[in-house]
């Protein structure tokens, strides 16, 4: 099975994960997508906001060569409500993850967002932070961290069973109560049971290290100075008023590779 996992910053989907479940093999394996993607006209992750989850999972489809069978797209509360339920989390970090512009207030005491290198037992909280930091890293480091915390939520859930019914039931109703997905109370109680030994395998990023790169881009208002100056520029053309990102050679046959390497 596939699902498409996604994070909502408001109606934009800010993060975009294809999880795929391999029942032959026992294992769940992982592929990011970044937010800006440009497809067909606009970044991939406004078509959630302007024409719906329906919309977002038929170019989703188109772009990675894979039906996707179910979806949730989660808001960052209900993230705090599931690691907090199973009672945080153990998350590594192999580099430090430095961001004076998050603000972070813990005790009373304000200060900027500073974790070094090492383990780290977080509540919900904390795990979002992690999840969302990105201004002095990027959005692809963001993506691989978002990728570990997965990873240590399905760990820390898989050492619930039956005897702890009532707090997987509370983790279920937290997430599809602010959730907007195609898993019914019933499934997703069934998935849990079904999947929660099965190992986490291969997890990607697509990102500029390996198949993207951005093409040149203007601000529009810069475009406007061009053209009162009688200045011309390509991007001003083309209308390329953003960062965006495309697959190299404008080939999107390379992402539905890249997909068939990391998820098969």
């Amino acid at each position: 099975m596939n699902f498409l996992v996604g994070g909502k910053n408001g109606m934009m989907m800010d993060t975009i994960i294809l999880v795929h479940v391999d029942s032959e093999e026992r294992e769940i394996r992982m592929v990011s997508l970044p937010r800006d993607l440009y497809y067909n006209g606009r970044k991939i992750n406004s078509y959630h906001a302007l024409y719906g989850m329906p919309q977002l999972l038929k170019e989703l489809e188109k772009i990675s060569g894979y039906k996707i069978d179910k979806y949730i797209s989660i808001d960052m509360y209900a993230f705090i409500d599931v690691v907090d339920l199973i009672g945080g989390i153990d998350v590594h970090l192999d580099e430090a993850l430095i961001d004076p512009t998050y603000k972070v207030i813990d005790n009373g005491v304000e200060s900027t967002l500073h974790y070094e290198p090492g383990d780290y037992h977080l509540g919900g909280k904390e795990a979002l932070r992690l999840a969302r930091s990105r201004h002095t890293s990027s959005d692809f480091a963001r993506a691989s961290r978002q990728h570990k915390i997965l990873s240590s939520l399905k760990s820390a859930a898989s050492e619930l069973g039956f005897s702890n019914s009532g707090t997987l039931y509370e983790i279920v109703r937290a997430v599809l109560s602010k959730t907007e997905t195609s898993i019914s109370i019933d499934e997703a109680i069934k998935y849990f049971f079904m999947y929660r030994d099965y190992k986490m395998g291969k997890t990607a990023v697509l990102s500029t290290g390996n198949i993207l790169y951005s093409p040149p881009y203007v601000k529009q208002s810069d475009c406007e100075v061009m053209e009162i100056l009688g200045e011309s520029n390509q991007a001003c053309v083309e209308e390329r008023f953003a960062y965006t990102l495309l697959p190299i050679d404008d080939d999107w046959d390379k992402i539905k590779k890249f997909f068939r390497d990391n998820l098969q």
